[in-house]
């Protein structure tokens, strides 16, 4: 059992001597929604790497926009902004974060583990699926929500933006 500020899994399905089969990664998502998301991602690679923002139709996948953030990765130094956020994720948090740098944000201070996922999917260019500690500030909540962080790429090479999707899995936004 995973702890509870731990990684759920540390599985990617990525490049490096931890590589894990894309086969493999997807047994590993075992809830629909998170099959779902991930096969739409995969659907766009269309021989690259990885899609880019360009190829995510928000037509294609309505169901899910209210789970989901669009994250700005900046190299150089590296710094990860909110692009866009779902509103159900807002709701859960109780906070709207577009726009703020992630190094900005009170809940990274408290769970730096989280930021080093971001940078891994950055790092390996490969997808990654987590538990993330969900905390509402302003009612001192707690929720435990999977997460599915998927990597864009404008030139299909260097990730530039990153596709996460929330699937809640306690609490009042998890779907029964």
């Amino acid at each position: 059992m995973p702890s509870r500020n731990g990684p759920l899994l540390r599985k990617h399905a990525g490049k490096n001597q931890e590589e894990t089969q894309i086969s493999d990664f997807q047994e590993l998502l075992v809830d629909p929604p998170l099959q779902e998301i991930y096969n739409y991602w995969h659907s766009l690679l269309g021989g690259r790497r990885m899609p880019a923002r360009k190829d995510v139709d928000p037509v294609q996948i309505p169901r899910y926009l209210s789970d989901l953030m669009l994250i700005d990765v900046q190299n150089d130094p590296r710094r990860f902004r909110y692009r866009l956020i779902g509103t159900r994720i807002v709701s859960a948090s109780a906070e709207d974060r577009t726009g703020q740098f992630f190094d900005d944000v009170y809940f990274f201070k408290h769970y730096p583990e989280t930021f080093e996922h971001y940078n891994l999917v950055v790092d390996n260019a490969a997808p990654h699926l987590s538990l993330e500690p969900f905390r509402n500030y302003s009612n001192n909540t707690s929720y435990q929500a999977k997460r599915l962080i998927l990597p864009l790429a404008n030139d299909g090479e260097t990730v530039d933006m990153l596709m996460v999707y929330f699937h809640f899995t306690t609490g009042p936004f998890a779907k029964r």
